[in-house]
């Protein structure tokens, strides 16, 4: 056994690599027997190197806290008491809520700990009052309030901050509130109800605050239904920016629904995609789409999941290509297209007037849909090809304003294509 024990005594006199399990588990094994043999000196000399050598690796706690254990328990066999209790502080310092098990230990073992325990106890209270502090100083909330949460109740002076934290966090609510940073303010008042739920003043902010909120995102859907409506996606954009940014991190009803109305559009964009690719692959209709999708996105990583649906028309071009060596014709008539489409090149649109003769025809509260044949010529001009039947002054009104607007050319591998298509047009009369 003694040779034994001189063997890993000088392996681990060199060790700087990170050790093995099964040497760790080796070396534990015997300084136990040479414990068990009353030769507490050679072991506390072994079950050194191991704990020198576990310092600076990650991890390994369970070896790391044996190893201390062991370290204590010889120093006890010696009756070092003070060297006993300093490896049992530092094996509470790894794991605070070690246990020791009354009936495996005697009651020398069970009071040293307890005793090292409490003062380990004490210096984490030290440092976690000097960490809130600083917490409470620099204004970082969050980190006050769980550092509270984690050592609150075994660290009576860390709690006692608690009222004095509440109130600077009132008052720092305050001053965002009157800076209009609603937010903030929010985030501040919140933080003070939870360290002090009786806190009506807070109470009454928090609730105050959330009204300002939810009026400033009523006002930017409002802005931003106006603006993607129009298809002014980047003015769209803006206001879906800055609806996150009102939002806060939370996830908001307001931000739920734009982010709703975007993946709905995105996924029928997606859909026209993979139908048009199967179709054939029509350069124009495909051009098209790809620039609405890059022009529609609020933020570059927005509806990852939907666009990984896209198919790939790589192979269709190419099957095309060795199909038909020599180019086609420039084609003839006018290209086809879905509405959706085409509206992704309206640069110019003009309303219809509403007059009161036909406040008869449009209810209250209800939409009338129109849907107007048109042909986009090859500079973007419109023609009224048709208007459904109904209200002929409705019609006229329509009409008068579809036949405004204009469109950015369409182009295909042949040049400027004109289009045809039906425009839906949504009307609806407010009370």
């Amino acid at each position: 056994m003694l040779q034994i024990a001189f063997g890993l005594l000088a392996a681990f006199q060199s060790v700087t690599q990170t050790l093995p399990a099964e040497e760790i588990k080796d070396a534990l094994k015997h300084a136990e027997a040479l414990y068990y043999g009353a030769r507490f000196n050679e072991s506390i000399a072994l079950l050194s190197r191991v704990d020198d050598a576990l310092q600076a690796q990650p991890g390994r706690l369970q070896e790391k806290t044996d190893t201390k254990l062991r370290l204590a328990l010889a120093y006890m066999g010696l009756n070092d008491t003070a060297k006993a209790k300093t490896f049992l502080m530092g094996l509470y310092a790894l794991n605070a809520d070690y246990e020791l098990d009354v009936k495996q230990f005697p009651p020398k073992v069970i009071i040293v700990a307890a005793d090292a325990k409490s003062e380990q106890m004490k210096a984490r209270c030290f440092t976690a009052q000097t960490d809130a502090r600083s917490y409470l100083d620099g204004g970082q909330n969050t980190k006050f309030i769980d550092l509270l949460k984690s050592m609150g109740q075994k660290c009576p002076v860390l709690a006692a901050m608690g009222p004095e934290a509440a109130e600077k966090f009132f008052k720092s609510g305050l001053a965002s509130y009157k800076r209009n940073e609603f937010p903030n303010a929010l985030s501040s008042f919140e933080s003070a109800l939870a360290l002090s739920p009786e806190h009506e003043l807070a109470r009454e902010y928090v609730d105050l605050t959330q009204n300002k909120l939810q009026l400033g995102q009523d006002r930017l859907l409002m802005q931003w239904q106006r603006d993607f409506g129009a298809h002014q996606f980047t003015a769209a954009g803006a206001d879906y920016r800055e609806i996150v940014s009102a939002s806060n991190g939370r996830n908001s009803a307001t931000l739920t629904r734009v982010n709703d109305e975007y993946r709905k559009a995105l996924t029928g964009l997606v859909e026209s995609w993979n139908k048009t690719c199967a179709g054939g692959a029509d350069v124009a209709n495909m051009t098209a789409l790809r620039g609405q999708i890059t022009e529609m996105l609020p933020e570059p990583s927005f509806g990852a999941d939907i666009r990984s649906q896209m198919v790939s028309c790589e192979q269709t071009k190419k099957i095309a290509s060795a199909d038909v060596p020599a180019p086609k014709p420039a084609p003839v008539g006018c290209l086809e297209m879905q509405s959706q489409l085409a509206l992704a090149r309206l640069k110019t649109r003009v309303d219809p007037v509403i007059t009161n003769d036909m406040r008869a025809f449009l209810k209250n509260n209800t939409e009338t849909i129109i849907r107007i044949k048109v042909r986009i010529s090859e500079t973007g001009d419109v023609t009224v090809n048709g208007t459904p039947d109904g209200n002929p002054i409705l019609s006229s009104v329509v009409r008068n304003a579809v036949s405004q607007w204009k469109f950015t050319p369409i182009r295909d591998q042949s040049g400027p294509r004109c289009v045809d298509t039906e425009i839906p047009m949504v009307l609806k009369i407010g009370g």
